[in-house]
């Protein structure tokens, strides 16, 4: 029975790849020898001795994880010397019944001093490699944990993984244990800062909503990057969702909108929120949409056609409008994750003119390029602009071991089917998660009831099958995922409006979907503890010193908020 609920819980887990934020390795890392030029590490040996604390690893290297971040790999600083260390932390596996027993969370620390302030990357998923501006603006010590079910910190067996204490209450708790016991034993001044980026910044804000809860005293100052926070929503059919269409409408209405008239933005944005409009009621464009939808996702689309043939509450009854309606599903998908992590200035340039399309005086090569534009997602968009802005090189040297996964016999097979599992799909707790409490984006398809062609009725109904809240809807029903209704996410919303004890300095992008969901300016103006900073540059990515991403103006915002909360 554990081996038909695993596969169960995979296979469900494997449709659910839609994504924000993933960007998360699931690589391990590298655990060099204790010892540094001959001599035992001080700063190692002083970590060993923090109640709570195992598996202490000098890293000279720091995190070799993702490849995909090597400009921000962690490693020494040089001159400055600083000491990446990697350890376990145990933790009960559930914080209100410790009498289940312990796991092992674990950390990576970048040290630069005991007598430094600390800034804690409060990681949504596995331990990347990525490190954060905080600490580098602050000279700071640089702490990351693991989220609870993630990586290797798993409260569960992995052959029997549940995700049945996967919840934000848990990581709290876990965040701060950890905390309490190196502020206590290792430590001793400095302040303390909290951050991540996206779900990564959830944690963070929810760290400081918890140790309000709870009276902790753990951190100086708060600074979530990118975070949404749901509302949940109702469907047509009646039931109800931790997910909410906040970011889908703020994407249709702001995302690429307030350039000047005759800029390329400009033309871009009229351009974008033309294009679904007429998948509903141009014909040639119509087609040619269906058409790349079906290129591009064959099995999806063969489903759509299932529920038409069938006769399925999930179709509108005629086929034309079901392959509408998952058409425009795709377009808005694909166009929100380039908005997310492409700089929309970057991209704007080349969103297809519509003209010779709404004519049918178009060439081959206008039509091809439409339906490659509609379909591509950010890696497709990132790929082309690269092919088009760079010149072309000698193809780059792949090693003989490239993706290959090792062999350890002491494995079974079921388990080696796991970890590949897992390995494929390392973002699958937090999609659990999502259904649970945290919620996620759906499409806001309120556009098309002007269209005469479609409702947002019969959109919603068509794509319900590709949303979190149907995949897992057997799941629920059997009790092994519940919902909580959306109670964690507007209670929290609640609290900022009106707390008064944690500092927190909300960032976000402007033109990042994502922010449609974040908190507004008038909670950040009516609450003194709340500072709100919006890029109008940047996207979904918290690397704030970088030009490529923020302004000046907006990291002096921030750096002003950080001096305003730690007094400096």
């Amino acid at each position: 029975m554990k081996q038909i609920r695993y596969y169960l819980l995979a296979l469900l887990t494997v449709m659910m790849l839609v994504g924000c934020t993933e960007d998360n390795s699931m690589s391990e890392f590298k655990y060099p020898t204790e010892e540094q030029e001959g001599s035992v590490d001080e700063v190692l040996k002083a970590l060993k001795a923090v109640p709570g604390i195992y598996n202490v690893q000098y890293a000279p290297e720091g995190v070799d994880i993702d490849e995909k971040n090597d400009d921000k790999k962690a490693s020494s600083d040089g001159k400055n010397e600083a000491k990446c260390y990697s350890f376990s932390f145990e933790q009960p596996v559930d914080h209100h019944n410790p009498q289940l027993g312990t796991y092992f969370q674990r950390c990576w620390l970048k040290f630069k001093g005991v007598d430094k302030n600390v800034v804690v990357l409060t990681h949504g998923y596995a331990l990347s490699n990525y490190l954060t501006d905080m600490a580098k603006q602050l000279d700071a010590n640089e702490l990351h944990i693991e989220h609870r079910y993630f990586g290797k910190s798993l409260p569960e067996p992995f052959e029997d993984l549940k995700m049945t204490y996967l919840d934000a209450d848990q990581q709290a708790r876990d965040i701060h244990n950890i905390v309490s016991a190196l502020k206590q034993h290792f430590f001793k001044t400095g302040k303390w800062i909290s951050t991540g980026t996206s779900k990564d910044g959830i944690t963070t804000a929810l760290q400081a909503y918890y140790s309000d809860m709870n009276g902790w005293k753990d951190f100086n100052v708060y600074v979530p990057f990118c975070a949404p926070f749901m509302t949940g929503t109702t469907y047509t059919d009646g039931t109800f969702s931790c997910n909410d269409t906040n970011a889908s409408a703020y994407m249709r209405e702001v995302c690429g909108n307030g350039y000047p008239a005759g800029s390329k933005e400009a033309i871009a944005y009229e351009r974008l929120r033309k294009i679904p409009e007429l998948i509903c009621t141009n014909q040639y464009i119509r087609e040619a949409a269906i058409r790349a939808c079906y290129n591009v996702y064959p099995d999806e689309f063969a489903r759509v056609l299932e529920q038409y043939n069938n006769k399925s509450a999930l179709s509108t009854g005629d086929k034309t409008k079901d392959e509408t309606a998952y058409a425009v599903h795709i377009y808005y998908s694909s166009l929100f994750n380039k908005f997310s992590n492409v700089a929309f200035y970057t991209w704007a340039g080349i969103v297809p003119d519509l003209t010779p399309l709404i004519n049918n005086t178009a060439t081959v090569e206008q039509w091809s390029f439409f339906m490659q534009f509609i379909t591509w997602d950010d890696e497709k968009l990132g790929e082309y602009l690269e092919k088009i802005n760079k010149p072309k090189k000698a193809p780059a040297t792949t090693r003989a071991d490239e993706g290959s996964t090792p062999i350890n016999t002491e494995l079974s097979e079921e388990q080696w089917a796991f970890l590949r599992f897992r390995r494929e799909t390392p973002s699958a707790p937090y999609r659990i998660q999502a259904f649970k409490e945290l919620g996620y984006a759906e499409d806001n398809y309120d556009f098309v009831n002007g269209t005469g062609f479609l409702t947002a009725a019969e959109c919603e109904r068509v794509n319900y099958q590709f949303t979190n809240q149907y995949l897992y809807s057997q799941s629920a029903k059997s009790g092994l995922y519940k919902q909580d209704r959306g109670q964690l996410m507007t209670n929290f919303r609640k609290w900022v409006e009106t707390e008064r004890t944690q500092p927190i300095i909300f960032v976000y992008a402007y033109n990042d979907p994502w922010t449609g969901a974040g908190i507004g300016d008038d909670t950040a103006n009516n609450n003194p503890m709340i500072e709100r900073v919006v890029d109008g540059t940047a996207i979904h990515n918290d690397y704030f010193l970088h030009r490529s991403f923020y302004t000046i103006e907006s990291e002096k915002m921030i750096v002003s908020a950080l001096n305003k909360f730690l007094g400096n």
